[in-house]
């Protein structure tokens, strides 16, 4: 069936939010689940494209942000290359979508950054990205020169700022990474720094300075979006517990309950529905802790279960 008969069958709607999120090979995917089942078709592009995908509670260029990552973590490339494209397309700066790729080295790890760095780079080369790339790197200490330690002081959390552990911590280690943790992961961040530092204090440094020292400062992204696509990253791969608290940071850098909810429904299109579930109760129950069930409509705190 030709493009033009797949268009009137389907609905032009459907294409034109199926190619502003996935690009040209939207076309190729509705012409492939056409010629072997045409309702699971209609049923797929009601739900994923109509329907989740036209939703409007993330922006188009967090939308495309939060898709990178999750198929950087997820391994698919296929999927990584034409959101890369849509987001080129729609104006993402190339800068802003290469960080997303290289943020998940800290939950992915370089077996899972390395092959999105190749197809980050191809899809550069291709669309004569990389000069433009070349021009906006960071220097080489990243954003130290911008940061002061008085002014970060100030942010920690009083708890953080009286705890006992927090000045030898910082001795050791260096304000430049402890104090970034601080920030983002108050009254949590100690806890987990000094259960590493008293398994193996050398490799508790290398690993405060390279994810809150390095990556965590880069400020390539605004933390908004960069928690927004952590939680997104966690939820590629199942990772519940550190999704927790990304919810949470995220909606302390400014994302609203609702941005923070449409990551984990958005989920349901690529990774499922059970994983998607499963999140949403871990933020129903954050919403209640902080008393903030009313902004997603106070929805019991957990789907209720009936025995037989």
């Amino acid at each position: 069936m030709s493009q033009t008969d797949l268009r009137a069958k389907y609905g032009p709607n459907a294409f034109d939010v199926g190619r502003k999120i996935q690009g040209e090979n939207f076309d190729k995917r509705v012409a492939e689940r056409d010629s072997l089942d045409q309702h699971f078709t209609r049923a797929w592009i009601d739900f994923a494209i109509n329907g989740m995908s036209a939703r409007k509670a993330l922006d188009t260029r967090t939308r495309l942000l939060v898709l990178t990552g999750q198929y950087t973590m997820a391994k698919s490339h296929a999927m990584l290359e034409d959101t890369i494209r849509a987001a080129v397309a729609a104006r993402v700066d190339a800068r802003e979508i290469l960080e997303v790729v290289l943020q998940c080295t800290v939950y992915g790890g370089h077996t899972t950054v390395e092959p999105a760095i190749k197809v980050f780079h191809r899809v550069a080369a291709d669309l004569k990205l990389l000069d433009e790339l070349a021009k906006t790197q960071l220097p080489l200490d990243g954003t130290n020169a911008k940061r002061s330690e008085a002014d970060e002081r100030a942010r920690w959390h009083a708890d953080d700022r009286a705890d006992p552990r927090t000045e030898d911590l910082v001795k050791r280690h260096g304000w430049l990474a402890v104090s970034r943790g601080l920030v983002l992961r108050p009254k949590h961040h100690l806890n987990v720094l000094e259960f590493l530092d008293k398994i193996d204090p050398e490799f508790a440094g290398l690993w405060v300075r390279f994810c809150y020292g390095d990556m965590y400062t880069r400020s390539v992204l605004d933390d908004k979006t960069r928690l927004l696509c952590m939680i997104g990253d966690c939820l590629a791969v199942g990772e519940g517990t550190q999704a927790r608290g990304h919810m949470r940071g995220a909606m302390r850098n400014g994302a609203s309950a609702r941005e923070v909810l449409e990551v984990v429904l958005q989920t349901c299109v690529n990774f499922g529905m059970p994983g998607m579930l499963h999140a949403l109760e871990n933020f129903v129950q954050i919403m209640h802790e902080d008393g903030r069930l009313a902004e997603i409509g106070n929805p019991p705190i957990a789907v209720k279960s009936y025995a037989k």
